[in-house]
């Protein structure tokens, strides 16, 4: 999953939700990384307010680099998902 703007966020949360139904186990670790993401999107839409109130190119990067944050998150979540898959069988 990659996010590239305001739309992903409801797609990114759906696939949050499948994380804790595919690992009951790790429940507490899913809800981490889900507060970890939906803090990134809290400031995100605080830049872009900032952005279309102030017009400051630097609220756009602000903005962009949460992206990248939870595109990173997101990245680092999918490889542990992918060995806990490979280590099952």
């Amino acid at each position: 999953m990659h996010v590239e703007s305001d739309r992903d966020f409801p797609n990114l949360r759906r696939h949050i939700s499948a994380w804790r139904k595919r690992f009951p186990m790790f429940t507490h670790d899913v809800n981490q990384v889900e507060h970890i993401v939906e803090r990134h999107i809290q400031n995100f839409a605080i830049a872009g307010v900032q952005y279309r109130q102030t017009k400051s190119k630097r609220y756009l990067e602000i903005a962009q680099h949460e992206l990248d944050e939870i595109n990173r998150v997101i990245s680092t979540v999918e490889k542990l998902e992918l060995m806990a898959m490979l280590s099952q069988r």
